[in-house]
């Protein structure tokens, strides 16, 4: 016997079908991953624009994030409201620190070559021959070269080379040994050498290292004495004479 619409078959099936199709959609919800981006929301880089007046703040941007939820420090770069470094504060473009050095912007493609935290005067990158901020073994990567506390002082390698860690080496390599960066093989320095940009030199008697690495005597002096430069068997010239032979 055909059904009719007073039967209520239709209007069953159709409410069927629609159950059908909810269970559907909310199963296929569960295959959908859950991507939590930085900003709670907006995708790293993303230009929120000014909030409006009265608005609350957004939410504190973490930077990073790691499986477990925790921030993961990075260079901080400048006016993009993402909090790369985890210090929990968006850091101002220019050099708002006082140390000579731009904080690193958008639009720098080198990162070694601008100021990593252009909040700290006590953090820059090496620059025309000049050395980076040295590092301070206070967790923070000082010199901007993408390590944090690698000089020879705070490398636990080095720790038996006791008071001289810090002038037989440079740096803590990255297996964690210590090792002086410029001589040959990375090796640290015998007894009584200081680590120069040279390689492993002996600053008592190094004409171009007299008394501390790069301190070379001037053509007033012929040699390196007890680390003091010399002429001959007595100090150094004066500053129009040139020693020559061992005598001004």
């Amino acid at each position: 016997m055909r059904a009719s619409v007073r039967d209520g078959l239709p209007m069953k099936r159709l409410t069927l079908t629609l159950c059908v199709l909810v269970v559907a959609l909310a199963a296929c919800g569960d295959d959908v991953p859950v991507v939590h981006v930085d900003g709670g929301g907006f995708p790293p880089g993303t230009d929120l624009g000014p909030l409006p007046d009265g608005a609350p703040p957004p939410r504190p941007d973490l930077g990073r994030i790691d499986g477990g939820g925790a921030c993961v420090p990075s260079i901080e770069i400048c006016g993009d409201r993402i909090d790369e470094n985890c210090d929990g504060r968006e850091t101002p473009c220019g050099d708002t620190d006082g140390d000579h050095y731009d904080a690193c912007a958008p639009t720098d493609t080198d990162l070694t070559q601008c100021d990593c935290d252009g909040l700290r005067a006590d953090v820059y990158p090496a620059r025309g021959g000049l050395p980076g901020a040295p590092e301070l073994c206070d967790g923070i990567d000082n010199d901007c070269n993408g390590r944090i506390d690698e000089s020879a002082a705070c490398c636990t390698g080095c720790a038996s080379l006791g008071a001289e860690r810090a002038t037989r080496a440079n740096i803590c390599a990255v297996d964690g040994s210590c090792s002086c960066s410029t001589a040959p093989g990375g090796a640290v320095c015998a007894a009584g050498e200081t680590c120069c940009s040279g390689g492993c030199v002996n600053t008592t008697n190094d004409v171009l290292n007299c008394g501390a690495c790069g301190a070379a005597c001037t053509p007033q002096a012929d040699r390196c004495s007890a680390s003091n430069c010399a002429c001959g068997s007595g100090g150094p010239c004066d500053f129009i004479t040139v020693c020559s032979g061992g005598a001004c």
